[in-house]
């Protein structure tokens, strides 16, 4: 079925890194401050959104001050997401890659501003690790 689903899980907190991480997973088009709509018609303001194929994935700021992901899964899931995607056989696979290349940015970021490197690697089974070295 086809409507607009919220991810309050996923408490993102720096667009930034979210944006960050779609762009590596080979996600591009990003628009801020938009308008999406779902399969039906239904209409959305939201604070970032990602284009997938004629869907987005997007973000809302929810009244606690992170973001909520969101997205028609129907319609993102049939769009034919990037090569990165391949191992994801579900919504909540891809909703969990998406998180994890978030999360990695944030630390990143966070750390960065704080004098650190971040040293990123990834394994075959897609495991992020991130270590921190200070300058």
């Amino acid at each position: 079925m086809s409507h607009f689903t919220k991810i309050d899980r996923a408490n993102i907190i720096d667009t930034n890194a979210f944006i960050a991480a779609c762009q590596e997973l080979g996600l591009t088009g990003v628009s801020q401050n938009v308008e999406i709509k779902d399969y039906y018609g239904k209409m959305m303001k939201v604070d970032v959104a990602i284009k997938v194929g004629k869907y987005h994935l997007a973000l809302k700021k929810n009244e606690n001050g992170t973001y909520d992901m969101i997205a028609d899964w129907w319609g993102v899931r049939g769009a034919g997401l990037p090569e990165k995607f391949k191992n994801c056989f579900s919504d909540a696979d891809v909703q969990d890659m998406l998180l994890k290349h978030t999360t990695k940015n944030t630390i990143v970021n966070k750390y960065k501003k704080l004098g650190f490197r971040a040293n990123v690697t990834e394994d075959a089974e897609q495991n992020l690790q991130v270590e921190l070295v200070r300058f």
